[in-house]
């Protein structure tokens, strides 16, 4: 974490056009109902949430790192944006609260990716959309792949290689339970 809040200050310099690029496929991959409520798990200094300005009713960003969320609420103003200091793998949020969960850059950098996959799929709502990304120099295809279909997620798109990450659009299953 302190990796995060020291970075705090550059991180759009450092890595906005390589984040960008994500944001832009995983966007186009992302069916966004009207009147969603969206959740940026790992907002980092909000650039998602930036970009999804006029395309969702509510939405949440939740970040570990004290600094990044302070520099997210500096840049972004809105009334329909909330930015909430927590943990990926134990979210403070209730269950079924959001349409869209977007988890960009973020496994790579926790201890246990499969219980921020469970926490993801506990916030989504039934019908929701997970999209997710896994970062190629961290994750094989096959190992992300089983993640997602460890943690409940059935994948609905793939991103094609133009990006630094593995990208999916994942659907909860119908017939999953979550483990006790």
């Amino acid at each position: 974490m302190e990796e995060y809040n020291t970075s705090a200050s550059v991180y759009d310099q450092l890595y906005g056009e390589e984040q960008t690029a994500k944001h832009v496929e995983g966007l186009r991959m992302t069916p966004l109902p009207s009147n969603s409520i969206v959740l940026d798990a790992g907002c980092g200094s909000g650039l998602l949430i930036e970009r999804l300005k006029g395309l969702v009713d509510l939405a949440v960003g939740l970040d570990f790192s004290k600094r990044m969320v302070k520099m997210a609420q500096s840049k972004i103003k809105l009334k329909n944006v909330e930015f909430i200091i927590g943990d990926v793998e134990n979210m403070p949020l209730k269950n079924n609260a959001f349409d869209t969960v977007f988890m960009f850059t973020v496994l790579n950098n926790i201890p246990e990716p499969l219980q921020a996959l469970y926490e993801a799929r506990r916030v989504l709502k039934d019908r929701g959309y997970l999209i997710v990304s896994f970062l190629k120099k961290t994750f094989t295809r096959e190992t992300a792949e089983t993640l997602l279909n460890e943690s409940g997620f059935e994948v609905v798109d793939r991103s094609s290689d133009k990006t630094n990450d593995y990208i999916y659009t994942c659907s909860k299953k119908s017939f999953y339970s979550t483990p006790q």
